[in-house]
């Protein structure tokens, strides 16, 4: 499903309240934690001549190496580009090679945004043991484009 624009909203007044909710570097009990991101758009030669969607990798990271505990996860992520948000649940594929001082999560079939632009990244972690909702993000992330 290439480019579902159904979860694209333009919404400035959700977006002011993801980055109010946001931290740079969030800390759940002994963790500190910062998120990383990746995306890119594919223009490899089997693709269609516009590229294929968006897709976004996110790692949150414990800042000093710690373990994370089975009750931390990603759950959700906010893409931002100027007054558009990109909002997905990240699919269950994870790569079981990351460290136990990273959770890995992905997010496909997002919008034909870029290559070569700038977007902000928002990511909605859970802390199953206590029911809460906490909001990390990562600035000015490079959208790449393969070839």
């Amino acid at each position: 499903m290439d480019n579902d624009v159904s979860n694209i909203r333009i919404d400035t007044e959700l977006i002011l309240e993801l980055n109010s909710k946001a931290y740079d570097t969030l800390i759940i009990e002994s963790n500190k934690f910062v998120l990383d991101a990746y995306l890119w758009r594919d223009f490899m030669p089997i693709s269609p001549s516009d590229g294929k969607a968006l897709i976004s990798i996110n790692w949150l990271r414990d800042i000093d190496s710690i373990e994370i505990s089975d009750n931390i996860d990603l759950i959700e992520q906010y893409v931002i580009n100027n007054d558009s948000i990109w909002i997905s649940k990240y699919e269950n594929e994870s790569s079981s090679t990351q460290p136990k001082y990273k959770i890995e999560k992905i997010s496909k079939d997002g919008p034909k945004w870029g290559p070569k632009t700038y977007v902000d990244v928002i990511s909605k972690v859970c802390d199953s043991n206590t029911n809460n909702d906490y909001y990390i993000r990562i600035k000015n992330i490079y959208i790449e484009r393969t070839d």
